[in-house]
């Protein structure tokens, strides 16, 4: 594997720790969705100096939200009260009232449907609606906050966009060198026709997180420089019965693909809270490898676990570092 991408977030804000994942990483991620303006300048600020401090030029991924719904500014909880009223709206102090800023959600959803959280941590089951709420039961409970995504097991809400958060990222971005951009959600490759004129010459990445888009890997790689493979959405749309044949189904058409496909989503989850990573990990890993992935993307392993340094241990380990 060539390519080792580290989310940055709250959990690797240490001066040690960036230093040390700017020793084994060919680029860290930034998620838009995440950060404000403001930070999302600290944090390029930040890796602009890692560099010159490092010796290495790494890559700096800007994850851009695309045609993702995330939900708005609320409380870090660990778990939902019973039933949850979603309102369309950017913010919310209450833990039962969930904000969801995409009137698309309140037009398409119907009572019954079942809409999943925070990489299916969550299952809601509507029970009710208005023009702009929708009144759930919860289904499974789980941890949820800000900025969430929000999936349907039947439907995209969003059509391909970039978001003026998106637009506002770019531009504060364009200027430095190697920076590349990944899209959420893409679809068909048609995605790119509203990216590229943004982003200039610059690597755009496609991220495979739904169901659609795996009839058209193809067209995808024919339009983007790179592919991510992201088990997270995917499988909160698909279910997870159908992750490992929507795996093998990818794994089929990696001989075909003429750009780079790296695999993420709890790739070593269980190191966000443990300092060793699971055997099953250590196996997935090895596979990924001999089926021919160029790399691998680490999200809450780095951002906002508990054992970042475990993790760094076990990379340098990984790739003889």
């Amino acid at each position: 594997m060539d390519n080792l991408i580290l989310t940055c977030g709250p959990a690797c804000e240490n001066d040690d720790l960036l230093l040390r994942m700017a020793g084994i990483a060919t680029g860290f991620r930034l998620n838009v969705a995440h950060l404000s303006v403001e930070k999302l300048t600290v944090w390029l600020d930040r890796l602009q100096n890692l560099r010159r401090q490092s010796c290495r030029n790494f890559s700096i991924v800007l994850d851009l939200q695309g045609a993702k719904v995330r939900i708005g500014r609320y409380p870090a909880v660990t778990s939902l009260p019973e039933q949850v009223v979603l309102f369309n709206g950017a913010e919310s102090e209450r833990i039962d009232r969930i904000p969801v800023p995409a009137e698309s959600v309140f037009k398409q959803t119907s009572p019954g449907d079942q809409l999943v959280l925070n990489d299916r941590k969550l299952i809601l089951q509507v029970i009710s609606k208005t023009d702009e709420s929708l009144l759930a039961k919860v289904v499974q409970n789980g941890a949820l906050s800000s900025g969430k995504g929000l999936n349907s097991p039947d439907r995209v809400f969003e059509l391909a966009r970039a978001t003026e958060n998106d637009r506002q990222a770019i531009e504060c971005s364009r200027a430095l060198a190697n920076v590349a951009y990944a899209v959420s959600f893409v679809a068909d490759g048609n995605e790119s026709e509203i990216f590229r004129p943004l982003v200039g010459n610059s690597r755009l990445i496609a991220k495979i997180e739904q169901r659609q888009a795996m009839n058209k890997l193809a067209q995808i790689d024919a339009k983007f420089d790179e592919l991510w493979f992201c088990r997270g959405d995917l499988g909160a749309e698909a279910g997870l019965k159908e992750l490992g044949r929507l795996q093998q189904q990818f794994v089929a058409e990696l001989p075909g693909l003429q750009k780079p496909a790296l695999i993420a989503g709890e790739v070593l989850g269980s190191m966000v809270v443990n300092a060793f990573p699971s055997r099953a990990e250590i196996v997935q890993l090895y596979d990924c490898f001999e089926k021919g992935f160029s790399g691998l993307v680490l999200s809450d392993e780095t951002a906002c676990g508990s054992q970042v340094a475990a993790v760094i241990d076990f990379l340098e380990y990984w790739f003889d570092k």
